[in-house]
């Protein structure tokens, strides 16, 4: 399956209560933590997760892939957004990310191919 770049893949919902959220969009949309990390679109899947609320997560976060994680930095700098975390590889999943607070102060993950 070929992954689109620059589009929102997968976000993070904080929760006070991640059980009680599990529910609430379990209920609504049919979302469950099993269907989370599924591949293939389908009904339930929400590519994403619900997770403990902390300083890090406070307000939902979407996850941007992209191609190139340095020229997507280079961007986002030259565009007034602020770098929170530089690249930091995820050897496990092959994986590379960087969060940063675009002109609006919202955070936003980039993630790429190692």
């Amino acid at each position: 399956m070929t992954v689109a770049s620059n589009m929102v893949t997968w976000f993070q919902l904080p929760a006070d209560d991640t059980r009680r959220a599990w529910g609430f969009y379990e209920e609504v949309f049919g979302w469950s933590p099993e269907s989370s990390n599924t591949a293939e679109p389908r009904l339930g899947a929400i590519h994403g997760e619900i997770a403990e609320r902390s300083d890090e997560l406070r307000q939902p976060r979407p996850v941007i892939r992209v191609d190139d994680l340095e020229s997507s930095l280079r961007r986002v700098t030259e565009a007034g957004g602020k770098l929170l975390v530089d690249r930091t590889e995820i050897p496990s999943i092959g994986m590379v990310y960087a969060t940063f607070v675009d002109t609006e102060g919202n955070r936003v993950n980039i993630v790429s191919d190692l």
